[in-house]
């Protein structure tokens, strides 16, 4: 499926990405020492910044920070009515490749349009991606072309970079027959683990039917075999015990913690013994300098991350725990870079929690 916007709207894009990239590499690393500069000359304690309060009285009216601040939301704005116009005059040719059958490399693609939708889930456009995940026909294709503006490429051609991350981090040795992928999305992510355990059986679940027949169509394309259903988290209609490993990769950030207690539990029910749970997500506030913490909880006021800040202070830990894993842990997770044009994090990390299904 052919993605490419024409020339007008790529040139608009490509410098909505020449906006992010200066937010990135000018206006933050600016603000970040003036930040230095001003904790320095006042003696201020970092115990003291982790109020969100003391950093937000000197910089929420600083012109720097609100310029930086400005430009990113208004670029992200820019960046999905560039995708999203881009593709509109295509609409009817890809909604038609969409809903075509896609059997070449076996994987299948079961929809289910009576599925209850949660209040959160459709109150809300993640991201500020208008009509979010499930209310565009063409969402998983405007999905794939923002984002690759939005990361500035970061993540490779395949979008799988996350994927790599996690399977670097997995048990060495242990092999997986049956995998399962909460919130696939696209379904990218899910590739490396594809290609690393070429004999398992991978599925990959979503709330959005929009998402599931791209990430079915990308899947047949890249040669990748794979399972969609139409599925809640919360509550899996998979047999017990059916899963060697069940993942997920930037979900639990989007939902609130009764909804993320609901899908550990459900995911402890489809887990063989001895099966394992993988989450992967960017880091805690606690474990980041103040400042990075505080850039990075500006996405739950102003990019369509309700649910941002407090998932990035929950213990997820203790949550595993109670849903009835055992030996969790929590492990550092490395990316590899797939664009170079940087990001305003640096050098990006993850954190994955495990846990074993005893």
């Amino acid at each position: 499926m052919d993605l490419t916007l024409d020339r007008r709207h790529q040139a608009r894009l490509d410098f909505v990405e020449g906006l992010k990239c200066f937010v990135a590499e000018r206006q933050v690393p600016a603000l970040r020492a003036r930040y230095q500069q001003w904790k320095d000359d006042n003696h201020v304690a970092e115990r003291k910044l982790r109020d969100r309060s003391v950093i937000a009285a000197r910089f929420e009216r600083d012109p720097l920070y609100q310029a930086s601040r400005g430009l990113q939301r208004l670029s992200q704005e820019a960046m999905w009515r560039e995708a999203r116009d881009g593709l509109a005059a295509r609409r009817g040719e890809l909604e038609k490749m969409l809903d075509a059958p896609n059997a070449t490399v076996g994987g299948s693609l079961v929809l289910d349009p009576r599925l209850p939708m949660p209040a959160y889930y459709t109150a809300n456009d993640f991201h500020i991606q208008p009509g979010s995940f499930h209310g565009d026909s063409l969402a998983g294709a405007v999905y794939e072309v923002g984002v690759a503006t939005y990361t500035m490429h970061r993540y490779g051609k395949a979008g799988d970079e996350m994927g790599r991350a996690l399977l670097g981090v997995l048990p060495k040795g242990k092999t997986f027959k049956r995998i399962l992928y909460m919130g696939c999305g696209p379904g990218y992510k899910a590739y490396p683990l594809i290609d690393a355990f070429p004999g398992a059986e991978v599925h990959g679940i979503d709330l959005a039917a929009p998402m599931l027949k791209f990430a079915h169509r990308r899947a047949m394309e890249h040669g990748k075999c794979m399972h969609f259903r139409q599925m809640n988290a919360e509550q899996m209609s998979f047999d017990a015990g059916q899963f060697d490993l069940v993942f997920c990769m930037l979900l639990l950030h989007e939902m609130p913690a009764d909804a993320i207690g609901n899908v550990l539990r459900s995911a402890h029910r489809v887990l063989a013994r001895g099966g394992l749970l993988m989450n992967l997500e960017l880091p805690e506030y606690a474990s980041l300098d103040p400042l990075s913490a505080y850039l990075m909880d500006w996405d739950t006021e102003h990019n369509g991350e309700p649910y941002w800040r407090a998932y990035h202070e929950f213990d997820l830990v203790d949550a595993y725990r109670r849903a009835g894993l055992v030996e969790v842990k929590q492990i550092e997770a490395h990316s590899d870079w797939g664009g170079g044009k940087g990001s305003y994090m640096g050098s990006f990390r993850y954190h994955v929690t495990q846990g074993t299904k005893r």
